[in-house]
């Protein structure tokens, strides 16, 4: 084993404390979430198991006769699992992590898995957002936690959040990772969190009893409100959905124009009178940066959304200016 004050083995001459030392910590916690990441995946790939599906199936059954007039099925079955999983039949859970225990080699892997039993269900506010984690202040408490963030895509600030987390260090507090996606909320829902939060009373039961006893009424909250799954505001979903519908009625392939739009609004909230705008710029900035197959021009595309060519330029240049900065 090479010391911290020896030479370091890649033979540049210096210690090994001052040279590869911090390469090799960074690829060893890269080792280490990968695995972690492994065992999750494991988990809803393999469970619930066919002798537990009946159970499964009864719990849906209670979610869906106030979410699905609203919500997509496919949504609450979800949220529905992490229920049944989390809050119903946490020994299903308890049991896998034994299992992966005692074939477990690393012991900075068992010694998180120690700290795995109850995965705790956190409803909050984005504060802040960095490469690797946002900072997220927990709605009943006041108390922010760090969360790792599952991709590249734009969070706001100012978003709601909901997700089952677990501790993702044993060593760093208050630093969590997700157990299944995370879900986004426009700003406009923060009213149902607030108000589902004043039903708590600290001094009648723990926030994770609460929480038990009350996530399918903090779902019915948001529907009741008008949440139909959205993570994006109305004017967006607009946005997005004029967007779509030109690039079908033309039968043109996205080829990522989509995503790139839905980027660009969620981070950068343009300010429109007309979405079919800013949908329009978008159909110009794809055909002008090779995105789409279309030869159309500024006039045509500005008729199409009933915009005037000024409009769609705008957002066109907004567009070319976010792309660059992302450069």
């Amino acid at each position: 084993m090479v010391g911290r004050n020896d030479l370091c083995p890649c033979g540049s001459g210096k210690k090994y404390k001052k040279c590869c030392e911090n390469n090799q910590q960074d690829t060893m916690k890269k080792v280490l979430f990968e695995e972690i990441e492994q065992i999750l995946q494991t988990f809803y790939n393999v469970y619930p198991e066919r002798s537990d599906i009946k159970d499964y199936i009864e719990a849906v059954n209670k979610w869906l006769p106030h979410l699905k007039n609203h919500l997509q099925r496919e949504l609450i079955e979800a949220v529905a699992l992490d229920d049944f999983f989390f809050h119903q039949r946490q020994d299903i859970w308890t049991n896998y992590l034994k299992r992966v225990k005692k074939k477990a080699i690393r012991p900075a892997i068992i010694e998180l898995l120690n700290l795995w039993d109850e995965p705790r269900l956190f409803i909050g506010q984005v504060d802040k957002v960095e490469d690797q984690y946002l900072f997220a202040t927990c709605t009943l408490t006041n108390k922010q936690i760090r969360i790792r963030r599952e991709s590249n895509r734009p969070i706001p600030e100012g978003m709601q959040i909901f997700a089952f987390v677990l501790p993702e260090s044993v060593t760093e507090a208050n630093c969590y990772l997700a157990v299944s996606t995370l879900i986004f909320y426009p700003e406009n829902y923060k009213q149902v969190f607030e108000s589902f939060a004043k039903l708590y009373d600290p001094s009648k039961q723990t926030i994770a009893l609460f929480l038990k006893e009350n996530h399918l009424n903090f779902w019915k909250h948001l529907v009741e409100f008008g949440y139909k799954g959205e993570e994006y505001t109305s004017f967006e979903i607009e946005v997005v959905d004029l967007a779509k519908q030109f690039l079908q009625e033309r039968e043109l392939e996205s080829n990522g124009l989509v995503e790139k739009l839905e980027d660009y609004l969620v981070e950068k909230k343009p300010k429109a009178r007309k979405a079919a705008a800013i949908a329009a710029g978008a159909i110009r900035f794809g055909q002008e940066r090779g995105i789409l197959q279309a030869t159309l021009t500024v006039k045509e595309i500005a008729e199409s959304f009933n915009v005037s060519p000024s409009s769609l330029n705008k957002y066109y240049q907004e567009l070319l200016q976010y792309e660059a900065v992302l450069v």
